[in-house]
């Protein structure tokens, strides 16, 4: 297990930054809690998505599992990963759809990929299914407390809950 020197740590809000290099979490780390974070969400009833407008989890929730994971990681490993989203089109050129995952020094993390048949968890270093993508919109990952507390802080609390293996833990 690589050791952190985690020195000159600062808060941006709730997100943790370190200034200083820092030897994070292997991509076996990240790929562990990525799936603890995907089993939590894929157990959360129907009814707490439904109050986040998702109302065919996991369809339509890449940006949801996209912000929960980068939280997820911030706390766990204090890292501030990349934001990213891109456009699919068809052979025939037509607008299929758009998809967000995460990025970590070249890692991708897609806890959302399944509502397209994917895996549920991705966790590589190259992904022909990402690559597809185009019309790219990329940005360092930032806590928004005003769309965390309307979409994703619901959810959070229900799938915290779930992690933390409370004998009886119910989402209800």
């Amino acid at each position: 297990m690589p050791v952190a020197l985690r020195l000159n740590q600062r808060r941006i809000g709730q997100v943790r930054v370190w200034e200083d290099p820092v030897v994070g979490p292997t991509d076996e780390q990240l790929r562990h809690a990525a799936t603890k974070l995907k089993a939590a969400l894929d157990a959360i009833d129907r009814v707490h998505w439904e109050r986040v407008y998702i109302d065919n989890y996991p369809r339509g929730a890449c940006g949801h599992c996209a912000e929960l994971l980068a939280f997820h990681l911030n706390r766990s490993f204090g890292v501030v990963p990349d934001y990213v989203c891109r456009v699919f089109y068809g052979d025939d050129g037509e607008r299929l759809s758009s998809h967000a995952w995460l990025e970590l020094h070249g890692l991708i993390l897609d806890i959302s990929g399944d509502q397209f048949g994917w895996p549920g968890v991705i966790v590589t270093r190259r992904s022909s299914l990402h690559e597809r993508g185009r019309e790219e919109e990329r940005h360092r990952w930032a806590l928004d407390p005003g769309w965390w507390g309307q979409y994703c802080a619901g959810i959070w609390r229900a799938a915290e809950v779930l992690m933390s293996g409370e004998a009886g833990a119910s989402t209800s």
